[in-house]
């Protein structure tokens, strides 16, 4: 007679939960694991047992059973890992080439302990130390488990956080590890190098206070009037008459240079025109510098005045209460700036049409 199919369903169900019991309690022991490789967990390690400082070591991922998320360290923090000379081998590999590393935190007590022994394959000496492991620390089942590549088999002991592992295959790797410690590291680190970021955040915010305070200083050295209000620049002020006391006739709506005391560096050795109404009130204030950086003006108006109604890499303008601001760069080494009385320019325009249509 034929097994019934529900029979075989649960036997064939009960068989594979069987597997993975046994796949989850292999690399489970009965007794605890203290360390291994010289090192013991939960002791710092004396300073004469280890060497230099390491920022990365060959086979510092961490096994994939854990997801432990190591930070950047804060600038200044000592690297975790160190050489360690004096690992202590299993007898088998004593006599072998090898090197070894511990990962150390601020009290130097071992987190993880790695010695990689330059034999290839996986020979008897494989053998021996999967059969001593598993007698020493009472493993339940078999302690082999999948090898990730490139080896070619691969060993687990796990006893709470902690854990052995070895492959064999290019080389044997040793690594013991106790996760809890581990973890409890990389969370002081990623609180450290958070604080160092909000550290970096108050510096850079403290840099562009400073900068805009620098910005807005250098503008008002030039211009006239407010954050609200462009009332003029260079000393010149819209709506009042240019030079009241002077006898001097200076053109009207039509450019001229003027010479203007007490001009502030770098605006001293610049030429500046006026262009003027017939009242004298300055329409538009132009003045060309060889000795000025187009950003360094852009910066300051920006500051002062807020965003520009209009940017490019050489043209800015900002309107503020009606009048205009602008700052050009005419070469690399030409920038203009110009101010401009919007509502006197527009009185102008109709002046010169008037003048333009005269008897028609």
């Amino acid at each position: 007679m034929g097994v019934p199919v529900l029979t075989l369903r649960r036997f064939l169900y009960g068989t594979l939960a069987l597997l993975l019991s046994s796949t989850v309690v292999a690399e489970q022991a009965e007794k605890p694991i203290f360390g291994g490789l010289g090192v013991e967990f939960g002791r710092p390690l004396a300073m004469d047992t280890y060497g230099a400082e390491l920022k990365v070591v060959p086979g510092q991922a961490l096994p994939v059973n854990h997801n432990i998320t190591l930070p950047p360290l804060r600038p200044g923090n000592i690297y975790p890992w160190r050489l360690f000379p004096k690992a202590n081998l299993p007898r088998p590999y004593r006599d072998l080439s090898s090197n070894s590393f511990v990962m150390l935190n601020q009290r130097a007590e071992p987190m993880r302990v790695i010695s990689r022994i330059f034999e290839s394959g996986c020979g008897e000496s494989f053998d021996w130390l999967k059969a001593t492991l598993a007698k020493k620390y009472e493993a339940a089942g078999d302690i082999e488990i999948t090898a990730p590549a490139p080896f070619e088999r691969a060993l687990r002991i796990s006893y709470l956080s902690r854990q052995i592992d070895v492959r064999c295959g290019p080389a044997t790797v040793i690594e013991y590890l106790d996760g809890d410690v581990l973890a409890a590291w990389a969370a002081d680190q990623q609180k450290e190098y958070e604080a160092y970021q909000r550290e970096l955040a108050d510096i850079e915010k403290r840099r562009l206070v400073m900068n805009q305070r620098r910005a807005i200083k250098f503008a008002d050295s030039f211009t006239v009037g407010d954050e609200y209000r462009l009332e003029g620049a260079f000393g010149i002020q819209f709506q009042k008459p240019f030079a009241r006391n002077s006898a001097q006739k200076f053109p009207v709506d039509a450019p001229f240079y003027a010479v203007l005391p007490n001009l502030p560096e770098p605006f001293d050795r610049g030429d500046i025109q006026l262009v003027i109404s017939p009242e004298r009130h300055p329409i538009s204030i132009r003045g060309t510098f060889k000795d000025l950086v187009f950003d360094d003006v852009a910066d300051a108006f920006k500051a002062k005045y807020g965003q520009p109604m209009k940017a490019s890499s050489r043209h800015i303008i900002h309107r503020v209460s009606n009048n205009h601001a602008i700052v050009k760069k005419l070469a690399e080494d030409t920038v203009e700036i110009a101010f401009i009385d919007t509502l006197a320019q527009s009185e102008q325009r109709k002046r010169l049409w008037e003048q333009e249509s005269d008897g028609l």
